[in-house]
């Protein structure tokens, strides 16, 4: 019939690769061509499928972050109001003991420098008063010696008056002169020959030159080099 289309033969594609026919007219299996880098690329950047943050996650690393940042906040006011001040006042204290230890030691220093400065004080003190006494007890024991001398002069001359004016300063002179002895013997010796001079210079004028040449001699052992 007329109608009734014939069929269209099949038509190869020229890409199409024919199958290769060996020599004993067997047929040769295609060679498979490797994939592509393209494709797995297009597969690994697929993007992955991620699972959503649950939100009592998101809102406990909220607190968390929250409470981190007060506590933070806590612990630098805490160490500006408390450590800090604390610390000051305990280097001020330090520092404070230190100026007092220095005062301390300034004043024991001048405190022995004033004792030593005492100490060497009251020894020029005994050394000027032992000085002075040494001093006193020469002049009287040159008066007394003086006076015995004067009074001898006077008994050889015959000059009573003048012999009597000496004899009493002698006996003056004797009184300061024996608490520098400190000799009860040698006061007592003393006082009894110048008492005997001035009893027998009327009487006995021989005596009473004899007695002074030894009171004089007494006097001149009493003498301190």
């Amino acid at each position: 019939m007329e109608n009734e289309k014939d069929p269209i033969p099949e038509t190869t594609s020229p890409n199409a690769e024919e199958p290769t026919i060996a020599e004993n007219g067997e047929t040769l299996p295609e060679e498979t061509s490797p994939p592509t880098e393209t494709g797995s690329l297009e597969d690994s950047t697929l993007p992955s499928e991620k699972k959503p943050t649950p939100p009592w996650l998101r809102k406990g690393l909220t607190w968390a972050a929250a409470g981190l940042v007060f506590l933070i906040l806590g612990w630098g006011l805490a160490y500006f109001l408390l450590f800090v001040p604390e610390e000051q006042a305990r280097f001020e204290a330090e520092q404070q003991v230190t100026r007092q230890a220095e005062q301390i030691a300034a004043l024991e220093a001048d405190l022995t420098q004033t004792r030593e400065q005492l100490q060497k004080t009251q020894a020029e003190l005994e050394q000027t008063s032992e000085e002075l006494k040494a001093l006193q007890y020469s002049a009287v024991l040159t008066a007394l010696q003086n006076n015995v001398s004067y009074a001898r002069l006077a008994l050889v001359t015959k000059d009573l008056l003048t012999a009597r004016q000496e004899l009493s300063s002698a006996s003056n002179n004797l009184k300061k002169l024996i608490p520098m002895i400190g000799d009860k013997d040698i006061e007592s010796a003393l006082s009894e020959r110048l008492a005997t001079v001035r009893s027998s210079m009327t009487s006995d004028p021989e005596k009473s030159l004899e007695e002074l040449r030894i009171l004089a001699e007494n006097l001149s052992r009493l003498e301190k080099p």
